[in-house]
């Protein structure tokens, strides 16, 4: 029990909540607070994308969904892919999750262990280092540069690889310093990990249509020698202003591996979540279209 204990005291936090528990505090005691502490997009959830929800509802949807989503909000997930990457992905490689979270946990806890390392953006979305810490696996940090406009070095991600290393978790559009990595530089990293084929690949492109300045977003999607190792992160929190719905999705790799992990994450959302709600996955088909 004590080890067990022990584990959990492993866990870091994403202290933009602490940030946001105490301007709420502040809020209600009639303080007026602007909160730059958490990723909150600075207007609502449109309203069609709200009003599908309602109808949802009224059209009695109340009950249990699959594990996995909605075959309609996995589909919406497919338009939305092949639109945005022009790659066509099927609906059964497609999880939707209750955020972005899930994704990360579910692919570091399939990854990490006792004696592996997981590398990741430094600076970066602080659950990354804790959920890498959770599992016991050792955290390597991938430094994110400024003098590199904030983006990764393939050639410094390359040479952080080890036989020890299980996964490497990138992200671009970044957390939180906004840096956009290049495709050149992403094809540098795809043609050196051809040398390495037990590395799985953890892609958060949660930002992906948040670029400015003439960044434009490159998805490792467009790269087909990774799709049997590659897991891609997204989701409705960003682009639709949906933070407190819930709402993410992931992309899992092809082939028989990728239908291995497709049903573990299945398996733990029975295990954990269930599912996610209906109204919600309503909602987000409705963004989508």
């Amino acid at each position: 029990m004590l080890h067990t204990i022990a584990a959990f005291d492993r866990l870091g936090e994403e202290n933009a909540f602490a940030v946001l528990a105490r301007a709420t505090t502040l809020a209600h005691q009639g303080r007026d607070i602007i909160n730059l502490g958490i990723g909150q997009p600075d207007f609502k959830t449109p309203q069609h994308i709200v009003e599908a929800a309602i109808k949802a509802l009224r059209d009695g949807h109340h009950g249990y969904t699959p594990a996995n989503g909605l075959l309609a909000t996995r589909e919406a997930v497919v338009r939305r892919t092949l639109t945005t990457t022009g790659v066509e992905v099927s609906p059964e490689s497609v999880m939707i999750l209750p955020g972005g979270k899930p994704t990360m946990f579910a692919a570091i806890l399939m990854f990490g262990e006792p004696g592996a390392e997981i590398l990741y953006p430094d600076p970066g979305f602080p659950i990354y280092r804790s959920m890498i810490e959770f599992t016991g696996a050792a955290p390597i940090p991938v430094p994110i540069r400024e003098e590199n406009g904030f983006a990764f070095s393939a050639e410094e991600t390359l040479a952080l690889i080890t036989p020890k290393t299980r996964l490497l978790i990138l992200n671009s559009p970044a957390n939180p310093t906004g840096g956009v990595t290049a495709r050149d530089e992403i094809a540098k990293l795809v043609k050196g990990l051809e040398k390495h084929p037990e590395v799985a690949i953890l892609s958060d492109e949660i930002y992906d249509v948040m670029t400015y300045d003439g960044e434009t977003h490159c998805s490792l999607l467009n790269f087909p020698e990774l799709r049997d190792r590659l897991i891609v992160l997204n989701g409705w929190s960003k682009t639709w202003a949906m933070t407190g719905w819930r709402m993410g999705w992931s992309i899992w790799p092809n082939g028989e591996k990728g239908a291995y992990l497709y049903d573990k994450v299945r398996k733990l959302a029975v295990n954990c979540w269930s599912c996610v709600n209906a109204p919600s996955q309503y909602a987000g088909i409705a963004a989508i279209d």
